[in-house]
């Protein structure tokens, strides 16, 4: 999968949820590597949804994967908390931010 299908992929989920019982705000980044990598950066705040294909220099949460490893997850192929214990999904920053996006997202 290139990085462009996933980022659109990306932008209309996120567009769909509601991430009112997250976190009054919030910042992510996803960096997926692979043959094409790239960032995604996606904010909440005030209800507010904003999702940009760029690097940010900040933000609560920072995940890394493959866009191999991120086919799979959005396939079904794979579960998020198996990627992660596995190392093939990395986190920094608020992890239960993290656990708590995942459920919204699902």
């Amino acid at each position: 999968m290139k990085f462009e299908e996933c980022y659109r992929y990306m932008e209309n989920l996120l567009k769909s949820k509601d991430f009112s019982s997250v976190a009054k705000e919030f910042s992510a980044i996803l960096y997926l590597t692979g043959e094409e990598n790239g960032y995604m950066y996606f904010s909440y705040v005030n209800g507010k949804k904003i999702i940009e294909p760029i690097r940010h220099n900040s933000a609560n949460l920072y995940i890394t994967m493959s866009t191999v490893t991120f086919e799979k997850l959005i396939t079904g192929q794979a579960d998020v908390l198996r990627s992660f214990t596995t190392g093939q999904i990395q986190a920094k920053g608020n992890v239960v931010l993290g656990l708590a996006l995942y459920n919204a997202l699902k």
